[in-house]
């Protein structure tokens, strides 16, 4: 178990990594009952016949339940050892040997909210190009409160730092509420998408890797599309890692200045990140970082969901652009700059 400084809501959250076994008895067992009152005197109100509680039975070192939410009586309670199971049978039914897969556990400190990863074997890696193997991910976030809803997705992560820069691969997701029963097959259709489209992928990133990308596109992308949907700071910390490959303090005065001329302190370097980006993936990288760098666990997976988009929209713009003798955004001009090519 390792304690994180990440929250989910306002609840810590704790990290277990291992096998599929070992995650199973990290994950609290839940019911629902009935939403009354006792006093000091166990006298009995009441029971509210439009609510229920969800309590969590006694788990490890904890022997007491815990209630940790109410639900209407319409909510379809979803535990988090459903979504274990169902996961599995997912992965069995792909030919996909649990005992060959690693699974990492993300979950609240009453177990309430649990993210849950499945780390694909290593026939399902490939290098980018530059030495940091990228690995596939069935995830599944699941709530057993209703503070968040199933999802299931599959998605990227870049073994370049102890917990992975990661985004989502665009094609295979499924999001639902607690209503109705979750299927195996809604899983399966997560994992089979991402497994067919698998090669699809590999070359969207493999393109990113080939197609350069100048500071005055970064700029304006980072001015218009980034700070629409990240704000001003994400924006400005983005296109300063874009610059220099490290992060930054955004710093005032805000007052009628952009994320590429922001008042900046230079923080520590980005994992992975080789100086200058060249090229979209440099990009997409920056992304991945930044939203690993958010302290909730939501937002971190709202994050990763948005890169697909906003990196189209930065391809769009990369190749539109026509090379210009300077760059305004960053001074430096185009004979000046050295591309990297992928090692």
């Amino acid at each position: 178990m390792l304690a994180t400084s990440i929250k989910w809501g306002n609840s810590p959250v704790t990290l277990h990594s291992g096998s599929i076994d070992d995650i199973r008895r990290h994950i609290p067992s839940f019911e629902r009952r009935p939403f009354a009152l006792t006093d000091a005197n166990n006298q009995h109100f009441r029971e509210n016949l439009r609510l229920d509680t969800v309590v969590r039975l006694p788990h490890e070192d904890d022997a007491g339940c815990v209630p940790v939410g109410v639900v209407s009586k319409d909510y379809v309670l979803l535990r988090h050892t459903q979504v274990l199971d169902l996961a599995v049978q997912a992965l069995e039914k792909a030919t996909i040997d649990p005992v060959d897969v690693r699974a990492e556990l993300r979950i609240s400190e009453l177990g309430e909210r649990m993210a849950l990863a499945f780390v694909l074997p290593a026939v399902y890696q490939f290098d980018p190009g530059d030495g940091h193997p990228m690995e596939a991910r069935l995830e599944c976030l699941n709530s057993v409160d209703g503070s968040t809803r199933f999802r299931a997705e599959m998605g990227w992560f870049r073994l370049v730092c102890s917990n992975g820069l990661g985004f989502h691969i665009t094609r295979t997701e499924a999001d639902r509420r607690h209503v109705g029963n979750l299927q195996s097959t809604h899983i399966s259709a997560v994992l089979n998408n991402g497994l067919r489209d698998y090669q699809l992928e590999r070359d969207d990133v493999g393109r990113w890797v080939k197609t350069a990308v100048g500071l005055e596109a970064i700029g304006s992308w980072a001015d218009g599309e980034l700070r629409r949907h990240w704000g001003f700071k994400a924006a400005a910390r983005a296109f300063h890692i874009a610059r220099h490959g490290h992060d930054a303090r955004i710093l005032a005065p805000f007052k009628g200045r952009t994320p590429t001329n922001a008042v900046v302190q230079q923080s520590r370097s980005v994992p992975g990140s080789r100086g200058e980006a060249a090229n979209l993936f440099d990009v997409s990288q920056i992304l991945a970082w930044l939203a690993k760098e958010r302290r909730d666990v939501q937002e971190q997976v709202e994050r990763r969901a948005q890169i697909p988009a906003l990196m189209a929209d930065l391809e769009l713009r990369a190749r539109s652009a026509v090379s210009p003798a300077t760059t305004p955004a960053s001074g430096v001009t185009a004979s000046q700059r050295q591309p990297r090519q992928p090692t």
